[in-house]
């Protein structure tokens, strides 16, 4: 849910030009960020005035917050609480366990509970945002990794058994029509030896009549 006075969507097309100037005004890479504009979370006013922008991308069950942007220290501090509300309520919605953000990180990430990760938790570090260059990562767990991976083994294992079943209906199958197939082939010899000794004997009967 949105405070009063602020609002947060996705960015479309439409978006680029002011968040261009956005990503200028914050000296960031604007020809990298351009390719990953829909990624980007919009933080307006009512009368749809860009105060900031804060980059989500999506890497199976975890999100990296990413290029955070506001036009001014006000703006940052007044809307990082709504466009961190909008934030959690799309990780419950997509299901997402765990959050990523290179550092250095606001004060802000702190207090909601971002620390830095440990080299267990790295090993977690989905290869798509290890591309960003960071001295330090910084993480939240929004659900229990223990309990994320018994849930992800669990349908792993629910994936094999559908493929095994599938196999052996599949296995099954192929036999069935195998000896479907020897059994109309079969059928269709006796049936032709059948009509061959009638056309002979109609021939032998013929043949013997004066």
């Amino acid at each position: 849910m949105n405070q009063p006075g602020f609002k947060v969507r996705r960015a479309t097309v439409e978006d680029l030009a002011v968040l261009r100037g956005l990503w200028t005004t914050g000296r960031l890479p604007v020809f990298e960020l351009e390719k990953r504009l829909t990624e980007f979370q919009l933080l307006l006013r009512p009368d749809d005035t860009l105060l900031g922008a804060l980059g989500v991308r999506e890497s199976g069950w975890h999100g990296l917050l990413h290029h955070p942007c506001f036009y001014s220290a006000a703006a940052e501090e007044q809307g990082l609480p709504v466009i961190w509300e909008h934030l959690q309520t799309m990780a419950r919605q997509r299901g997402l366990a765990r959050f990523w953000m290179p550092g250095p990180v606001a004060p802000f990430w702190e207090n909601a509970g971002f620390r830095p990760a440990t080299p267990v938790e790295l090993n977690r570090l989905p290869a798509p945002f290890r591309e960003i260059r960071t001295a330090k990562w910084w993480t939240l767990a929004l659900r229990d990794d223990a309990l994320l991976e018994q849930v992800v083994e669990k349908e792993f294992a629910r994936i094999r058994e559908e493929g095994r079943r599938d196999t052996e209906r599949w296995r099954r199958q192929a036999v069935f029509w195998k000896w479907a197939g020897i059994g109309l082939a079969f059928a269709l010899f006796l049936g032709a030896m059948w009509l061959l000794s009638r056309v002979l004997g109609t021939v032998g009967t013929t043949g013997g009549t004066p």
